[in-house]
């Protein structure tokens, strides 16, 4: 992957036990889950980051300007403000987050895949925090 000479990172996180807001409350709930985590990502993040749903109710972030540190506050501070939404029917929703710093020359899955592992690392902690590649 060919990117400038600054940092970039990735954040991938995954709505905790979404599955079950689906099952209780019904998938029309689930959307309004998806809609409204993704207006606070919009809402928190930077116009140069990029943000895409990845999968049923994860998403991924591209920040091209932030080392691994600064990804881990940002992670930290959408995991703060994902915790304290109100989502109607449902209540509060958390998160679980990882985070990579993309590599110079490196592909992008395998910052993908370091982001992934921190992923399943944060689910494994008990879930709504953030780990980072440093930590698996």
């Amino acid at each position: 992957m060919v990117q400038r000479h600054n940092d970039m990172s990735l954040i991938l996180l995954d709505i905790d036990y979404f599955k079950k807001v689906n099952d209780v409350y019904g998938h029309n709930a689930g959307d309004k889950t998806l809609v409204q985590v993704s207006h606070i990502l919009l809402k928190i993040l930077r116009n140069v980051d990029v943000v895409c749903r990845w999968g049923g109710e994860e998403f991924l972030v591209m920040l091209p300007t932030a080392d691994l540190d600064h990804a881990v506050v940002i992670a930290e501070k959408l995991r703060y403000s994902i915790e304290e939404l109100d989502i109607d029917t449902v209540g509060q929703v958390t998160a679980s987050f990882g985070v990579s710093q993309v590599r110079e020359g490196e592909e992008m899955q395998d910052a993908i895949s370091r982001a992934d592992k921190a992923l399943y690392l944060a689910k494994d902690y008990g879930r709504n925090c953030v780990k980072s590649e440093s930590e698996i």
